[in-house]
């Protein structure tokens, strides 16, 4: 498969609830060896009110936003369209939160979640979060709740995994992609059975106790 663009993306939102906006961009552009092409930064005016868990979260408040553009005029504007017509990659830690909000502005994307690259590659890590795995693939940028920040953390996290496994774009995506329930448990008490496969009780308890987005759930729920 190829792209005529690959970025990691992060945006910042106005918080959790439905009708979010973004209020901060930033992605991370990349070449087939992993070289970092380019940086792109900016705050984003949502023109909507900011949830206070977000602001403590990010910090990012109404009146740094006032002359802010807003996303379209970010994109179609400012950088006059650049991904209309192009398919692109965009890598992105848990990508079913940021890629819905980039789409419109693309021709095609294809998205590689690291957060599920981590949860297949690394079952037992305490956690899936950004943070964590970034310690354990010691990468030294430390996520910060700001976009770019957690676009390069995102990216050099990538990055890491592909070296630590001698991976290439096209082989972690088939990785993400190829999870069915035909796959195997990957932990537990019934790692190796075919997730299919698994007693109901246990399937109960994956449901209720697996991380929101995890691909084990996801698999499981859509059969």
């Amino acid at each position: 498969m190829t792209f005529d663009r690959m970025i990691v993306l992060d945006f910042e939102t106005t918080g959790l609830k439905p009708g979010y906006r973004p209020l901060e961009i930033a992605w991370v552009e990349f070449d087939s060896n992993f070289n970092e092409v380019e940086q792109v930064n900016s705050l984003i005016n949502p023109h909507i009110p900011i949830e206070p868990e977000a602001l403590r979260t990010h910090g990012i408040s109404a009146e740094m936003l006032v002359n802010q553009p807003s996303l379209d005029d970010f994109l179609k504007k400012t950088h006059a369209g650049k991904f209309a017509d192009e398919h692109v990659l965009v890598v992105a830690h848990n990508a079913l939160y940021d890629v819905p909000m980039f789409l419109p502005y693309c021709k095609k994307i294809t998205a590689l979640c690291t957060m599920r690259l981590g949860q297949t590659l690394y079952p037992d890590a305490e956690n899936h979060k950004l943070q964590t795995l970034a310690t354990l693939l010691n990468v030294d940028i430390e996520p910060t709740h700001r976009a770019l920040d957690d676009a390069l953390t995102s990216f050099y996290l990538m990055k890491n995994i592909a070296t630590a496994h001698g991976m290439s774009i096209g082989e972690m995506l088939s990785l993400i992609l190829s999870a069915s329930l035909d796959s195997p448990m990957p932990f537990g008490k019934h790692k190796g059975t075919k997730l299919k496969d698994l007693p109901s009780d246990y399937v109960r308890w994956l449901t209720e106790n697996l991380e929101p987005g995890h691909w084990v759930l996801e698999a499981l729920l859509g059969r």
